[in-house]
């Protein structure tokens, strides 16, 4: 198993670069054959990455012996992760419904995205600020 400080940089970088993908899908995303998988490949990855960390982390001790779990920082950060999950099945939902035909869903779908960027965002960010 890898130190603790070796998987913190190359875990943000990968965030990082994700969240770059995600931009050149929300504003790549007249060309659907890249649009689809670039955001399906970002909503695949975060759905991996808590059990990569809890693979590669001891939270146990961090959460339950040091007693973090009382952190309003760890429960922002749990509820900005619940909210991008939600958006992702919003996401999800109305991109099925456009391509059933539905062009009302369009304007839902990318508003959605705004705040799935925004969001998104936040939870790289509250992640960095957890991780030492």
């Amino acid at each position: 198993m890898q130190a603790h400080h070796d998987l913190i940089p190359g875990t943000f970088i990968v965030a990082g670069l994700s969240y770059l993908l995600m931009l050149a899908g929300y504003f790549l995303h007249r060309i659907r054959y890249f649009h689809i998988p670039a955001m399906i490949s970002v909503m695949l990855f975060d759905l991996a990455l808590p059990f990569y960390l809890y693979s590669h982390r001891h939270w146990w001790h961090r959460l339950i012996d040091k007693g973090e779990i009382f952190s309003s920082l760890v429960w922002m950060h749990v509820g900005i992760l619940l909210m991008m999950y939600a958006l992702y099945g919003a996401q999800i939902f109305t991109a099925m419904k456009i391509m059933k035909g539905d062009t009302d869903a369009r304007a839902s779908h990318r508003a959605q995205g705004k705040v799935m960027l925004v969001v998104r965002l936040f939870a790289i960010l509250t992640g960095i600020l957890l991780a030492p």
